[in-house]
């Protein structure tokens, strides 16, 4: 019998509390700007770590020069008239980036600033992610299907659902989070119906389906598309390997693991909001609803550390990470809040 099994259900809880409190501490960043005044509704890092696109509220979206702190370019779907940003994304080459107000979507050329396709969608845009180039879109709608989109040929190429049998549902379920991988060959999905799938882009074929203790809410392929991280909103956040799909770890902040009785314990769930990926792939960092940003090790999801960002104001809730990445020299981590600060942290990889 092990000895955590002698100890009283209460004082298990407060062990376990500690644990992980102990690894999630404020500390102050090394730099920090004001990308947004209102506070904003998304943000992402361009894959080259040379810009952060952030979607201000009722304000045009907002390229801001990581290098120099200033902006670039201000983009709105109506030259006349701002709306909210509902999301954001760019190509993995970081040559074209777009945003996103409820059925509209704008891509841009980050060279010269200028719109490349306008694009209206019968329903709202949940999230979307771009192919090269800016070739082909990935979308969630709010139709509960998510469409790979032919820019140039202006067409659906192929569509997804989620049918509602996971979930013991007679309808599909929504599809909250889509994923491209870097090569252009595959995509992911996450939906309400508690999975995550694989889809092969050329066929419509599924690939794979990792199911999830509740709606899916984050899917990512790392650059390198040998693994893909997949979670569900308060429960748990997966590694999985491709092409074998088997699973290399659940990321875990306390050394109690999560097999066994303790995986539905309320103190082990979490969201996660946000995934970033080292030059090198050998780190990650996921930034989470609750000011909470972590680093892992990414060949075993091993947890190096957490802290917590500071609050805008004191007095305000909690602070949701909607981008992080590595900074280009892998020195340094880079954090974009719904608050409204981009953020800059030394990172340590012992």
């Amino acid at each position: 019998m092990t000895a955590t099994a002698n100890l009283p259900r209460l004082a298990l809880l407060v062990l376990i509390t500690g644990l992980l409190t102990a690894c999630s501490n404020e500390k102050t960043p090394t730099q920090q700007w004001q990308h947004s005044h209102l506070g904003s509704y998304a943000a992402a890092f361009s894959p080259d770590r040379r810009y952060a696109l952030v979607g201000d509220t009722d304000q045009p979206a907002k390229l801001w020069d990581l290098e120099s702190g200033k902006i670039k370019y201000s983009w709105q779907n109506q030259p006349d008239q701002a709306g909210t940003t509902t999301d954001v994304a760019f190509s993995p080459d970081s040559r074209v980036a777009a945003t996103s107000e409820s059925n509209t979507v704008v891509l841009w050329r980050l060279s010269d600033g200028k719109p490349v396709s306008r694009l209206q969608f019968p329903v709202p845009v949940k999230d979307m992610a771009l192919a090269a180039n800016g070739d082909y879109l990935l979308l969630a709608l709010q139709d509960r299907t998510a469409v790979y989109f032919d820019v140039a040929a202006n067409q659906v190429r192929q569509i997804f659902e989620h049918d509602g049998a996971p979930v013991n549902s007679p309808i599909n379920q929504l599809i909250n989070t889509v994923a491209l991988s870097a090569d252009g060959k595959t995509a992911l999905t996450g939906g309400d119906d508690r999975t995550a799938r694989l889809w092969d882009l050329e066929t419509g074929e599924q690939l794979q389906q990792w199911q999830h203790g509740s709606p899916v809410s984050l899917v990512s392929f790392n650059p390198q598309g040998d693994y893909v991280i997949t979670s569900a909103g308060n429960d748990q956040t997966y590694l999985w390997g491709l092409p074998s799909a088997q699973q290399i770890a659940a990321l875990n902040t306390s050394p109690i693991p999560l097999d066994g009785p303790w995986a539905d314990f309320p103190v082990f769930k979490t969201t996660t909001t946000a995934v970033g990926y080292s030059a090198d792939n050998q780190f990650i960092v996921t930034g989470h609803p609750n000011q909470t940003i972590c680093t892992w090790r990414a060949r075993n999801g091993e947890n190096m550390a957490c802290w917590q960002a500071p609050r805008r104001e004191a007095l305000k809730p909690g602070v949701v990470l909607q981008a992080v990445t590595f900074s280009q020299d892998g020195q340094s981590i880079l954090t974009e809040a719904g608050n409204g600060l981009a953020q800059k942290w030394r990172f340590t990889n012992d």
